[in-house]
């Protein structure tokens, strides 16, 4: 069987490349840029299910300083745009991935959350895990619908 190694990164097919960039960048925080430009080679089209001559703009982004890994990919495709998945926005559908990152101040993305006018599917909430383990949690959703969760870090522990 095929060894997999760590995840790389999450790509996502956003709907404008500028505004999921804010949203990852400004009010997230994933600040750090590992790349960014336009997939001119025919292959960028054709893995992502495309016709050839897809305008392809992507930008990657990682946190600061931080290693090549979990980065968040974002992928604007146009000439032709595919078509947006029609889903309900108050819950979870079957087929969604949900991005999770740890975070040490979950109240603080929030306000801003809801200050921007973002969907919040569930405000921070204290998480029970096991008996001796919980924290607060959050999930909201960006710019196109993709879930995001964050964990309340643990000051005592920073992974």
């Amino acid at each position: 069987m095929a060894q997999l190694g760590s995840m790389v990164r999450t790509a996502l097919i956003v709907s404008s490349l500028e505004r999921s960039t804010a949203f990852y960048r400004d009010l997230l925080g994933i600040a750090g840029l590992y790349n960014e430009g336009e997939l001119t080679h025919p292959a960028g089209a054709k893995l992502l299910g495309m016709p050839e001559g897809t305008k392809v703009r992507y930008r990657i982004l990682k946190q600061a300083g931080g290693p090549n890994r979990g980065m968040v990919g974002l992928f604007e495709l146009t000439n032709p745009t595919p078509p947006t998945v029609q889903k309900r926005k108050t819950a979870v559908n079957i087929g969604d991935a949900c991005l999770v990152f740890y975070c040490d101040n979950v109240e603080e993305v929030h306000r801003k959350l809801v200050a921007g006018g973002h969907t919040v599917l569930c405000p921070p909430t204290h998480l029970q895990v096991t008996k001796d383990k919980g924290q607060p949690e959050m999930v909201f959703m960006d710019p196109d619908g993709v879930l995001v969760n964050l964990i309340q870090r643990e000051p005592d522990n920073p992974n």
